[in-house]
Order: structure tokens, then C-alpha cells, then sequence
């Protein structure tokens, strides 16, 4: 559906331990992204579920990021823009998946577009 939240990412410095944090917290289903290292995927038994990437280090505020589903990534992004925000990440596809992008809004806040192969 289209302008809905569909995927839900977090970062962490270390995978393992995301894995069991959230796994015995909320019981979500963990799993390895297929061909994609330093990246897992949650099922949390209803929509949207996500992943937990790895990253260097988790700044304040950059810990989770929100993906909403479009239609047309370039033109959420040049609307973005329009608005007052700007253009993070111009429109990258992810093999055998979809594309992205990632904008920000007016106080820094970034927020990813995605539509789906």
C-alpha cells in the first residue's frame, strides 16, 4: 500500500547480540539476509517487519531508521526537497528486491522511500 511504513531498520555495532536482544525481548523471528553480509532480517509476526544492519558506531538519533513505500522514489525525493528537506541518497536499487532512497526532513530526520521489484 502505497505511503505506508514497510520496513523498519536498526543498526548496531554488533549483530550477535542485536539477535539475542531482540529475539528474547519481543520473540521476533531472526533471520540472515540472503546475500547480504552484516545484515539480518525480523519477522515480528505482523507488518512491517525489518532489519538490523551493522554499522561502526550508532550516533544518537541515527539508531532506526523508517522506510515508506512509494511509487515513484525520484519524485518523494524531489518533493522532499521541495518542502525544505533534502535528498540523502539518490534512488539505489537492491538486487532482486526493490529500490531506495533516503531524504530528510526539516529538523534532520531521515527517512527512507522504498518500492518493491
Amino acid at each position: 500500500m502505497e505511503n505506508s511504513i514497510c520496513h523498519i531498520e536498526i543498526s548496531t555495532t554488533d549483530l550477535k547480540k542485536a539477535e539475542k536482544f531482540y529475539s528474547e525481548l519481543f520473540s521476533w523471528k531472526i533471520l540472515k539476509a540472503e546475500g547480504f553480509t552484516n545484515y539480518l532480517t525480523f519477522e515480528t509476526g505482523k507488518e512491517p517487519g525489518g532489519g538490523i544492519q551493522k554499522v561502526d558506531k550508532v550516533n544518537p538519533g541515527d539508531g532506526i531508521l523508517l522506510y515508506v513505500q512509494v511509487e515513484e522514489i525520484e519524485k518523494y525525493l524531489n518533493k522532499a526537497k521541495e518542502l525544505g528537506g533534502e535528498i540523502i541518497k539518490e534512488k539505489t536499487e537492491i538486487p532482486n528486491i526493490g529500490w531506495f532512497g533516503l531524504l530528510s526532513d526539516l529538523d534532520g530526520n531521515t527517512i527512507g522511500v522504498f518500492k518493491g521489484k
